[in-house]
C-alpha cells in the first residue's frame, strides 16, 4: 500500500467487502466504503464493522478518486475501464484482498481455479488433509473470506480463485497452483475468450508448482519446472494420475496404478473421478501418502449445488446441479447420468450457441422445463427433446417435473433423475446459484410432505 493520511477506499460492500473491513478495524486503519447498488440494505451485522457514515452507495463517480491513495477491489464489482485508468494514472494503488493475504507471505499456499469442478476439488484437498491430520483451511471464493484466514496459523492455506478475483490481483506466490479446466465463461465481463485464458493462466505466476489437466490446450503446461498432472486418460508416470476402465467399472489411477475403485466413492460422474485425480495430484506433490488420501476420500460427499444428490423417493432421484451456470458444466452433468432425465434449464443466458449442448441432450433427456429469463430463447435454441414445457418459477418447474416423472414410473422400473442444471446464470431470479439450488430443494421436499 501507498503511505497516506487519506482513508483507504474499500469498493464492493458483499462478503468479501465485509471481511476487508473487519480486517481493517483490527489494524485501525481508516477507510470509506462503497457500493455501486443504490437500495442495498445496511443491515446489523454491517453497522457492527462499519460506521453508516463511511457507507457511499450509487455509482462510483470520477471525483471520489482524488479521496483516495489506496483502493481494495471485491473481485464481484466491475468498476468502468476508464475509472480504474484514471486511479493507475493518478499514480494510486489498487489491490485486492488476496493481495494483503500475499503479502503476509504464508507458508504452503495452494491455489485452485478453473471453469468447472475447482470448488469440488479445493473442498476434497481439505477433507483429505483435515484427514491425514494437518491443519488446513479453504477460503477465497469458497468457504472464508481470504483475510479471515490471517487469524490463525494454518499449516495449509487453499484458495479457490474466480476469473474475477484472478483480474485484479497483483501477485499470488504459491506452493501450488492448479487449473481444473479451461472453457468459455463469463466472457460478458472478460470480453473474449483470450483474455480470459490470460486471466486462469495467470495463477501459475510465482507458483513453485504448476498441477492441470493435461488434456486441456488452453493450460500453460510449461509454467514451472515442477509439474504434475491429471486427466480423464490413462497417466505415464506416477506424477499423472488418470482413469482406467476394466471390466466397466472406473479407477483411480496413478499412473498405470489403479488407486480406488468409483465404487468406492459419493461423489457421481466421470468429472468428479476427474476431480479426484487432481486432488490426489496436490497429494503427491507435498510429497504426503497418495494411497492413504484415497482412502479418505470413500468418507467425502457431494458438494452443496454440485451434483447434489439430496433425495431419493423410490427410484427417483432429485440432484441440485445449480452451480452449472454454464454450458460446459451441464454437459459434464447430463453425461454423468443415465437415461430417463428430466432437466430443469435456465436463468440469465451467457451464451447464444447452445449447439455442444444438444448434442448430450439427444436420446439421454426426456423432458426439459425451461425457466427464467431466457426460457422462450432455450425453447427454440434446444429442440433435440420432443418434451419441453416452459415454468413461471422454481415451484412451477418442480411441479412439472414431478407429474411429468409420475405417469413416466408405472411404467419404468429403472433409475430415473430430477437434475436442475440451469447452464445459466442466476442473477435474474435470485442473488446467487446458492439460493436458487436452495430454493429447488425446498419445492421438490415440499412435494413428499
Amino acid at each position: 500500500m501507498i503511505k497516506s493520511n487519506l482513508p483507504l477506499a474499500i469498493i464492493g460492500l458483499g462478503k468479501t467487502g465485509k471481511s476487508i473491513a473487519k480486517y481493517l478495524n483490527k489494524i485501525n486503519c481508516d477507510f470509506i466504503v462503497y457500493d455501486t447498488r443504490k437500495d442495498l440494505e445496511i443491515t446489523k451485522e454491517i453497522k457492527k464493522e462499519i460506521n453508516e457514515n463511511k457507507i457511499i452507495l450509487g455509482e462510483f463517480k470520477e471525483e471520489y478518486i482524488e479521496n483516495h491513495d489506496n483502493f481494495i477491489v471485491s473481485p464481484g464489482i466491475k468498476l468502468e475501464k476508464n475509472i480504474i485508468e484514471k486511479i493507475k494514472i493518478s499514480k494510486k494503488n489498487i489491490q485486492t484482498d488476496i493481495d494483503i493475504f500475499n503479502g503476509k507471505k504464508r507458508k504452503n499456499v495452494i491455489c485452485i481455479t478453473g471453469t468447472n469442478g475447482k470448488t469440488t476439488v479445493t473442498l476434497l484437498i481439505e477433507h483429505i488433509l483435515k484427514n491425514l491430520g494437518k491443519k488446513v483451511k479453504a477460503g477465497a471464493n469458497v468457504g472464508l473470506p481470504v483475510l479471515e484466514l490471517l487469524s490463525e496459523d494454518y499449516e495449509y492455506n487453499i484458495l479457490e480463485l474466480s476469473s474475477f478475483q484472478l483480474e485484479m490481483t497483483k501477485t499470488i506466490n504459491s506452493k501450488i497452483s492448479l487449473i481444473t479446466n479451461i472453457t468459455p465463461d463469463h466472457l460478458d465481463r472478460h470480453e473474449n475468450f483470450e483474455n480470459y485464458v490470460i486471466l486462469k493462466n495467470k495463477i501459475f505466476n510465482n507458483a513453485e508448482i504448476s498441477i492441470f489437466n493435461r488434456l486441456d490446450n488452453n493450460i500453460n503446461s510449461k509454467a514451472t519446472e515442477e509439474r504434475y498432472t491429471f486427466g480423464a486418460d490413462v497417466g505415464q508416470s506416477l506424477n499423472d494420475f488418470g482413469i482406467i476402465k476394466e471390466n466397466n467399472i472406473n479407477y483411480i489411477s496413478q499412473g498405470k496404478k489403479k488407486i480406488i475403485s468409483e465404487n468406492d466413492v459419493q461423489l457421481i460422474g466421470k468429472h468428479n473421478f476427474i476431480n479426484i485425480c487432481a486432488a490426489l495430484a496436490v497429494i503427491k506433490a507435498l510429497k504426503l501418502d497418495v494411497e492413504l488420501a484415497a482412502q479418505t476420500i470413500k468418507k467425502f460427499g457431494c458438494v452443496e449445488h454440485r451434483m447434489e444428490n439430496f433425495l431419493k423417493n423410490d427410484n427417483i432421484s432429485w440432484i441440485n446441479d445449480s452451480k452449472s451456470t454454464n454450458i460446459d458444466s451441464t454437459i459434464s452433468a447430463i453425461k454423468s447420468l443415465d437415461k430417463n432425465i428430466v432437466l430443469l434449464m435456465g436463468g440469465r443466458s451467457k451464451t447464444n450457441d447452445y449447439s455442444e449442448l444438444e448434442k448430450v441432450l439427444k436420446n439421454k433427456v426426456d423432458k426439459i422445463i425451461f425457466f427464467g429469463e431466457s426460457k422462450n430463447f432455450l425453447k427454440n435454441a434446444l429442440k433435440s427433446v420432443k418434451d419441453i414445457s416452459i415454468a413461471n418459477n422454481m415451484e412451477h418447474a418442480v411441479c412439472e417435473a414431478i407429474n411429468f416423472i409420475n405417469i413416466k414410473k408405472e411404467n419404468c422400473e429403472e433409475n430415473m433423475y430430477i437434475i436442475l442444471s440451469p447452464a445459466c446464470s442466476s442473477y435474474d431470479m435470485y442473488k446467487s446459484f446458492e439460493e436458487r439450488g436452495k430454493s429447488f430443494k425446498n419445492h421438490a421436499i415440499n412435494q413428499y410432505k
